[in-house]
């Protein structure tokens, strides 16, 4: 695998994280309505989207060099796998979500956990694209 892989993954990691992260900190109460998540407490939901825009700051550090950053890939590991686990525990309480904007991303979302550490734990980077 590439660079390249990598980087677009970082940047997936990013456009997402900084989206939500924007909705949650300007605009909480279309949280509910687009990404199908309840908002009990606008505050929370705002403190929450400045958290999810400190995670788009590490995509964006760890996709500016992603060999120097490695040890960011962690981070976004675990960023992405929140996003698996936590939707996954509600559904197995029994919590069925009222559309597949939850569920949806599930997969993908673990493909770009594992992608992250499958890169974190390597030894000796791919070359570099120019």
């Amino acid at each position: 695998m590439s660079l390249l892989v990598l980087r677009v993954a970082l940047a997936i990691g990013f456009l997402i994280d900084f989206g939500v992260g924007v909705i949650a900190l300007f605009a909480p109460q279309l949280m509910q309505p687009l990404f199908d998540v309840p908002v009990k407490d606008l505050m929370s939901a705002q403190i929450a989207g400045g958290e999810f825009l400190v995670a788009a700051l590490v995509y964006a550090l760890a996709l500016r060099d992603p060999v120097r950053f490695r040890a960011l890939l962690w981070i976004c590991a675990l960023d992405q796998l929140f996003a698996v686990v936590l939707p996954s525990l509600g559904i197995a309480r029994g919590d069925i979500p009222g559309t597949w904007k939850v569920v949806a991303p599930i997969p993908f979302q673990a493909l770009l956990a594992i992608l992250f550490v499958v890169y974190a734990v390597r030894r000796t980077p791919s070359p570099q694209l120019s």
